[in-house]
């Protein structure tokens, strides 16, 4: 048998180990018999049971010889199973030689041949067992078995012999029979764990070349794969993308930047375990709607890059994907809804490189998201000069304060009843580089970037602190300053004002915070509970472009100001119908105790209208424009 401790492929060592040691084998079998046969001469009778024994040997090593021949030549390309029948074949072959000897050695003893050919004939016999011990080494059992077959029955026949000395001659058979069997199973437990050890090491490396390649695919995919989606990440799509315009360059590519709609609610709201089941789903949904051979990536957060070949209903396929990501989302019992909005650029129309194709598509998303969620959006070069801009002023606002860009100009309030100024309207400039910004262009820049709130506070003490200067002048002098929506829905930002009051050392009561109508459309309930909070300090609110916005009549009813701001344009089209709205804007007011305020005066015609109308307070270029603090305090004395 097969030595069993030893694995698949030790074991097809073994058996090769044994047929590697054939040959030598028959080739001393052949010498060695045919020295025999033809060096005692015989009697004829005993002459042809030689030559008929010599015949079967060679026989047997003709057999054994093509079973090397077949072993070599196509038993070593064939399967673990070959080897468990060229072992057997083997066995077979290496017992019936052993058989062979033995019978010779037993007939030499029967017929009682010379002392020369019976001491040859045992020589003979100690050398085969002796060299089965490292011929047969391979295994253990036919090692041994060999050994018992060659030498046990020449020591069975010396022991029943007459003649004088066999007795003694076949104990030192079997004394001799037992040191090889130990010296055949040293050999073999030798030459198993040589095999062992071998093959040791070549389970080591292949161990070692499989956790090499696992530890490659490990840092190949923490490298290119993003863990949450299994998509390919920034780095692994842009070398990708990279890779197929340098392959490809007469492609025609469409690169769709896909960015959710209102995943940040359910990330805040709902915790970001649900967060990534969601961003889980949405990337499933989307490899759904593509083919194999489109590039998509999660590019970070929510959002995915995805690059396809452009074809004539690209844009109804790009709006079908938003469809289909914005179908409800159940999530651990939960159904939760979110939308996308697409952006879109070509490739070569829109750029070579793959970094400005990216960028572009992500300009066109981002374009699209400020106009219209949900729709697709195509890049064009008017919408990158305009976010090129936009990313500039981005970029100089965020620092605009310490760099002491911005700063504060004042507008007179006049009071119709005086005609003196009974308080000003801090605005705020930012000149970039010689250039005035438009305070339409930057403040929504602010608040989109997340600066209003900084900046808000930054102007609240500057303003609070010119007008503690301007009281040196004109105590009573109100100061008027404008609050954004996410400020005032700033649970801190009542806080904030009362700090900054008693920083500055500014009554409260000379503050009036300008708020827009269009601040209502959100949070009610906290805006109702903030501008509370701010009253109970003695500040003073004003509702700012009053009727243009949200609905009017709720906002006086619900939210208790002080004044009301009518805007510009009534004023300006008084002559074509603002007139009416003016005066029942003024009757409104007045049935709710708030005091009306008209912007935008700019003719003594406007002036005259408004102070028959009743309206308290006129602020506009008739009276002054924005000025600087040194230039009001001019207008103080």
């Amino acid at each position: 048998m097969l030595p069993t401790k030893l694995s698949q492929v030790e074991q097809k060592d073994a058996v090769s180990l044994l047929y590697n040691n054939l040959g030598i084998g028959l080739f001393i079998t052949f010498v060695t018999s045919s020295t025999l046969i033809f060096s005692f001469p015989h009697a004829d009778e005993q002459r042809s049971v030689q030559f008929l024994w010599w015949g079967l040997l060679l026989l047997i090593c003709l057999l054994r010889f093509a079973d090397l021949l077949y072993f070599f030549f196509r038993t070593r390309h064939a399967d673990r199973f070959a080897y468990g029948r060229a072992f057997r074949r083997f066995s077979i072959g290496a017992i019936l030689t052993g058989s062979a000897w033995s019978t010779y050695a037993v007939l030499a003893v029967i017929q009682d041949r010379s002392w020369a050919e019976l001491a040859i004939t045992c020589i003979i016999i100690a050398a085969f067992a002796g060299g089965a011990i490292s011929l047969l080494a391979g295994s253990r059992k036919l090692s041994i078995t060999y050994c018992a077959v060659i030498t046990l029955p020449l020591a069975i026949a010396l022991l029943f012999s007459d003649e004088p000395f066999h007795d003694t001659l076949s104990y030192l058979t079997f004394a001799f029979f037992i040191v090889m069997a130990v010296g055949a199973n040293k050999a073999a437990q030798f030459t198993s764990r040589s095999i062992h050890l071998k093959h040791q090491n070549d389970h080591f490396l292949s161990h070692m070349e499989q956790e090499v390649a696992k530890r490659t695919q490990e840092i190949y995919s923490l490298s290119n794969i993003d863990p949450l989606t299994s998509l390919f990440n920034r780095k692994a799509f842009s070398e990708k993308f990279n890779y197929r315009l340098q392959t490809q360059p007469n492609s025609q590519l469409a690169v769709l930047f896909i960015d959710l709609d209102g995943f940040k609610t359910i990330n805040d709201s709902l915790g970001h375990e649900t967060g990534d089941a969601v961003i889980r789903e949405a990337s499933k949904r989307i490899q759904q709607n593509i083919e194999p051979s489109d590039l998509l990536c999660r590019w970070g957060g929510d959002e995915f890059l995805l690059v396809v070949e452009q074809h004539d209903h690209l844009l109804e396929d790009a709006q079908e994907l938003i469809t289909h990501i914005s179908f409800p989302y159940l999530i651990d019992g939960s159904k939760l809804s979110i939308g996308a909005t697409v952006g879109i650029s070509y490739y070569p129309q829109h750029g070579s490189q793959h970094d400005r194709l990216i960028q572009r598509a992500d300009m066109a998303m981002y374009n699209q998201k400020r106009s219209e969620k949900g729709r697709v959006g195509v890049f064009d070069e008017s919408l990158r000069e305009h976010l090129l801009r936009e990313l500039r002023l981005r970029d100089h606002l965020e620092n605009a304060v310490h760099r002491h860009e911005l700063f504060l100009v004042y507008q007179p309030i006049i009071a119709t009843d005086t005609g003196k100024i009974d308080a000003v309207e801090a605005l705020l400039r930012w000149r970039l580089d010689n250039e005035m910004i438009p305070p339409d262009e930057f403040i929504g820049v602010a608040e989109q970037y997340g600066f209003i709130r900084a900046i808000g506070l930054w102007v609240l003490g500057e303003a609070c602190l010119a007008g503690k200067r301007m009281h040196a002048q004109s105590p009573e002098l109100g100061i008027s300053v404008n609050v954004s929506i996410q400020q005032l829905l700033d649970e801190d930002f009542p806080d904030e004002v009362a700090a900054t009051l008693k920083h500055t050392d500014f009554p409260a009561h000379c503050l009036d915070l300008e708020i827009t109508e269009s601040l209502f459309a959100h949070d009610k309930r906290r805006l109702i509970d903030n501008i509370a909070r701010l009253k109970k300090t003695g500040i003073k609110v004003s509702i700012d472009d009053f009727g243009t916005g949200y609905s009017s009549l709720s906002v006086m009813q619900e939210f208790h100001v002080d004044y009301v701001k009518i805007d510009r344009s009534f004023i300006w089209s008084m002559d074509t119908g603002g007139r009416a709205i003016v005066e029942a804007v003024s009757q409104i007011a007045s049935a709710f105790d708030y005091k009306v305020v008209a912007e935008g005066v700019e003719t003594e015609e406007q002036r005259r209208l408004l102070t028959n109308m009743g309206i308290e307070y006129l602020q506009g270029y008739l009276f002054l424009p924005p000025v600087s603090e040194e230039q009001l305090m001019q207008h103080l004395l």
